[in-house]
């Protein structure tokens, strides 16, 4: 009996070009000047100084811009950035410049599965502050209700069984009670190996899994 759902975001509710091609680039776009404009926001500043500890020196505003610009260009899954990722886009939402992506079967399946009583979680690389924006600004509107919970990469790797294993834990539930959908086959394989249901989402193209794998969430049976 499945009792809750833990859902990716990328390239599982919402589309990977959305992130790739509009998220990432604003953040990179707007990094410099976001920097200059809050480094006196306490929120910046707990992030930088983090920043430094990791790095094990100071850094000048140039400095420091110039390292989060590399480490997005890699697509380093690292807490510092997506905290100020989520800053910036924050501001992004805030402005209007930005509108969070979900695909319509994501969002009445979400919809029908919470009005059934199933608990709904996130798990993405991305900060939970981020997760949260893009909620709250979809084309739907603020859909941030449908969710019980959030959890991003300061809870493990999600190629780690022991992430999966935590949030179990966190929600008090046992795995095998939880189904985890993602478009990541290593994702999905530490999920199962800590017990939970798994589906894999294949929006375009074919693909091999172990996983049930369906193409949109109008196909998932619960």
């Amino acid at each position: 009996m499945i009792s809750a759902i833990l859902t990716d975001i990328e390239g599982t509710t919402s589309s990977i070009s959305f992130v790739k091609d509009v998220l990432f680039p604003y953040s990179r776009r707007k990094l410099r000047d976001f920097l200059r404009d809050h480094t006196q926001d306490r929120e910046v500043q707990a992030i930088l100084e983090e920043l430094f500890k990791k790095v094990g020196k100071r850094l000048s505003i140039e400095e420091t811009a110039e390292l989060l610009t590399q480490w997005i260009d890699e697509d380093r899954k690292e807490p510092i950035l997506k905290d100020l990722q989520g800053l910036i886009w924050e501001e992004g939402y805030r402005k209007g410049e930005l509108i969070g992506h979900i695909y319509q079967d994501a969002y009445q399946k979400l919809k029908e599965w919470h009005q059934k009583g199933i608990k709904l979680y996130v798990f993405s690389s991305g900060s939970v502050k981020a997760q949260r924006l893009l909620f709250s600004h979809t084309p739907y509107g603020d859909i941030t209700y449908l969710f019980s919970g959030y959890f991003d990469a300061k809870i493990g790797s999600k190629k780690s069984s022991e992430s999966y294993l935590k949030i179990a834990k966190a929600v008090s539930l046992k795995p095998e009670q939880m189904l985890f959908l993602s478009d990541v086959e290593e994702e999905l394989n530490a999920a199962k190996s800590a017990g939970m249901h798994t589906v894999r989402l294949v929006r375009d193209g074919e693909a091999f899994s172990k996983h049930t794998i369906v193409k949109d969430f109008y196909s998932i049976a619960i």
